[in-house]
């Protein structure tokens, strides 16, 4: 069983001044939050050290923000995947348009 939503804080003191959204979560029963994050690309997406300090951002923010002790693991939801790179092992799990769309027989 999980539970599924969006989430988002404003830049505040209470977030030592860091604002983030976040495109779903998926709070798992195993004390695991997925932190997943959508993108749209014509081709593989890819992370630069930029997008890796916003996804870092949003780790953090979430968990002070919430106060959780659960496992946080960021998963993207891209149209072709992720594209390897020195950035990309900050995504522990990938779906795809083809994840989404192959039917099962």
């Amino acid at each position: 069983m999980s539970e599924q939503s969006t989430w988002y804080v404003k830049n505040g003191p209470d977030t030592a001044g860091r604002g983030a959204q976040i495109d779903m979560l998926i709070a798992r029963r195993d004390r695991v939050i997925n932190i997943c994050e959508m993108k749209f690309s014509q081709n593989m997406y890819v992370i630069d050290k930029d997008y890796e300090m916003q996804l870092r951002n949003k780790l953090s923010a979430f968990r002070e923000a919430t106060h959780t002790r659960d496992a946080l693991q960021i998963t993207m939801i891209t149209t072709f995947g992720v594209k390897e790179n020195s950035y990309s092992s900050i995504v522990q799990s990938q779906v795809t348009m083809d994840d989404l769309f192959t039917a099962t027989r």
